[in-house]
């Protein structure tokens, strides 16, 4: 199983998520079909009759409000909403009945046998993580006006036509603040001059139309730091 790692948007913190890449997703025909590669002897329609049998009971046993314990997965319920005291009864219109599945023991141990493989993530937008003040030689975190800085990361360079296009400081209240002068400017590293900034906090925001080859898109991509940084 292969995954990658992508900015974690649900948090404060500056971290990361994985995200999985499945290589094939298998419906009921495809099941079928690796089952029969395996039993030959077993013919395509007595396979789906079970199979239909089995998804029946399983129906059945749900609407009766029955727990299921099965290798694969365990499935029980429960009522979600709020009651107003303890005479009050289910009502649709405010109370939920969920079905809440589990891994079964033979997943359990299926899992446990996935060979994990982290891949780069397939994607096109600039990716800031890191920023070096090369007067404090501090991480992500001051800012230094007039002082050279290191930005690392991936598909940093910024190249194309548009005029919105740059390097910016974006100050508490949105204001933009170009970068006049960079002195490297790669897909991995950025090297250039913090302008002539006030106190304040402050987010570094990259517009480009950069592509990995020497063509530019058409369209501006843009990312903004997750960390901010600070001129005290």
């Amino acid at each position: 199983m292969n995954y990658y790692l992508k900015e974690n948007q649900l948090t404060e913190d500056f971290n990361y998520a994985a995200r999985v890449l499945t290589k094939e997703s298998h419906d009921l025909d495809g099941i079928i079909r690796l089952m029969l590669e395996k039993r030959s002897v077993i013919s395509k329609t007595d396979i789906a009759a079970v199979f239909t049998a089995f998804f029946q009971i399983v129906e059945e046993c749900i609407q009766r409000g029955e727990n299921i314990n099965l290798p694969i997965f365990n499935l029980g319920y429960s009522i979600t909403g709020v009651f107003e005291d303890d005479t009050d009864l289910f009502d649709p219109e405010k109370h939920q009945i969920n079905v809440n599945l589990s891994n079964g023991i033979q997943v359990k141990k299926a899992i446990e046998q996935i060979e994990l493989t982290k891949v780069d993530s397939v994607q096109t937008d600039p990716a800031i993580t890191s920023f070096i003040d090369i007067a404090t030689q501090s991480k992500n975190d001051k800012l230094t006006p007039n002082s050279l800085f290191e930005i690392h990361g991936k598909r940093l360079k910024i190249a194309g036509e548009d005029a919105s296009i740059g390097l910016f400081f974006v100050a508490e209240d949105g204001s933009e603040t170009m970068v006049a002068q960079i002195a490297d400017n790669g897909q991995k590293k950025i090297v250039g001059l913090v302008p002539d900034l006030t106190a304040g906090k402050y987010r570094i925001r990259i517009k480009t139309q950069s592509t990995f080859g020497a063509y530019t898109t058409k369209g501006i991509k843009e990312t903004t730091s997750k960390f901010s940084l600070t001129i005290s």
